[in-house]
C-alpha cells in the first residue's frame, strides 16, 4: 500500500471544485493523512470599473485576498480533519504543483471542470497542466452533473 501522508486539494472555490472534497476527505481518514487546501489567486485579476467603487489597485487586490482567504476557511471546514489552507498568488497550475514539492506532496486530489471543445481550447485545463507536469500522482475527479 501507498504511504499518503500529504493531499494536496486544489480549489477554485467552486461548487465543482468541491467535488473533489469528499474522495480526498476519504483518503485523508484511511491513511492518516494531511489535507493541504490550496487556492491561486491570479497575479494581476481583471479590474472591473464598475466594482472598484474608486478604491486603489492595492486595495482592490487586498479585498479579493481577504474574501478568498474566508472562502478557504468555510471550505475547510467541510473536512473536518487536519487542514492546512493555502493561498498562493501566481498561475494556478505552476502554483499547485510548486507547493505539492515544497510540501512533499504524495497525492493531488483535483476536480476537473469537464470542458471540451472550444472553451477547453481557450481556457486550457488546470487539472490537465497539473496532470502533465506533477511529480507526484494526481487523482482526478469529474463532477456529476448536478
Amino acid at each position: 500500500m501507498f504511504n499518503i501522508k500529504n493531499i494536496i486539494v486544489p480549489t477554485d472555490l467552486s461548487k465543482l471544485s468541491a467535488s473533489a472534497f469528499s474522495y480526498a476527505k476519504d483518503l485523508a481518514e484511511r491513511m492518516d493523512a494531511t489535507i493541504h487546501l490550496i487556492h491561486v489567486l491570479e497575479k494581476t485579476p481583471p479590474f472591473s470599473a464598475a466594482g472598484n467603487q474608486g478604491n486603489s489597485k492595492e486595495k482592490i487586490l487586498h479585498i479579493i485576498e481577504e474574501e478568498a482567504k474566508a472562502q478557504l476557511k468555510e471550505a475547510a471546514e467541510d473536512f473536518s480533519l487536519n487542514v492546512i489552507e493555502v493561498l498562493r498568488n501566481g498561475v494556478d497550475y505552476e502554483e499547485i504543483i510548486k507547493y505539492a514539492k515544497e510540501n512533499n506532496g504524495d497525492l493531488i486530489v483535483i476536480a476537473t471542470h469537464g470542458r471540451t471543445g472550444v472553451l477547453h481550447t481557450l481556457m486550457g485545463s488546470v487539472a490537465e497542466k497539473v496532470i502533465r507536469y506533477a511529480k507526484c500522482p494526481v487523482l482526478v475527479i469529474t463532477p456529476d452533473e448536478d
